[in-house]
């Protein structure tokens, strides 16, 4: 009888220490640690994205750098599209404007401003001159702005000055729809 509570005993003991282990097992296979090295490289830069002003025509593509600006039909006395004035009409010429946001953001950069340039990617139709705020533009490179302050909406005025001259006597074709593409550069200072 003795030895049958000592088998009994020892069984109930090895029951103990396989549950012992079983938790163990349980409890490593559950748990794992790890460690990644990674080496991160910033890259510094500034990008440059259009916006709508408010005061100015709904830009198409807003928020991006590869926006629209449409004057609608224009004339020196009839009526405007929404968001375009008319600030000059002479004898020789009239200006339809709108105004546009330019938005440059930087990152990783120690500069604290940029200047922006702008120029046209081919030469203005005849009897028509493009204006970024008093700057008339051709296809070389103009500055437009000088410490431009990043990560804010900066207003810019778009001027199309209008010969009134006859066609073929210096001034534009008439109801004719006129695309001009003007780049913008913004370079950190």
């Amino acid at each position: 009888m003795l030895s049958k509570h000592k088998s009994i005993r020892n069984l109930a003991m090895m029951a103990l220490i396989f549950a012992a282990a079983s938790a163990t097992l349980a409890t490593a296979q559950t748990t794992a640690t790890g460690v990644i090295n990674a080496t991160l490289v910033n890259k510094n830069g500034i990008s440059l994205q259009f916006d709508t002003d408010a005061a100015g025509v709904t830009l198409g593509a807003a928020g991006t750098s590869a926006a629209t600006a449409n004057f609608g039909a224009v004339s020196a006395f009839g009526p405007l599209s929404g968001g375009v004035t008319r600030p000059s009409v002479t004898a020789a010429n009239f200006t339809v404007r709108t105004i546009f946001d330019v938005q440059v953001v930087q990152g990783g950069l120690t500069s604290t401003t940029y200047t922006l340039t702008a120029n046209l990617a081919a030469a203005a139709p005849t009897g028509l001159n493009y204006k970024v705020d008093a700057v008339t533009l051709t296809t070389a490179s103009q500055t437009i702005q000088v410490n431009g302050a990043y990560n804010a909406d900066v207003a810019h005025n778009l001027d199309l000055v209008i010969s009134t001259s006859a066609p073929g006597a210096g001034g534009p074709a008439v109801n004719t729809p006129i695309t001009t593409t003007i780049n913008f550069t913004a370079t950190a200072n």
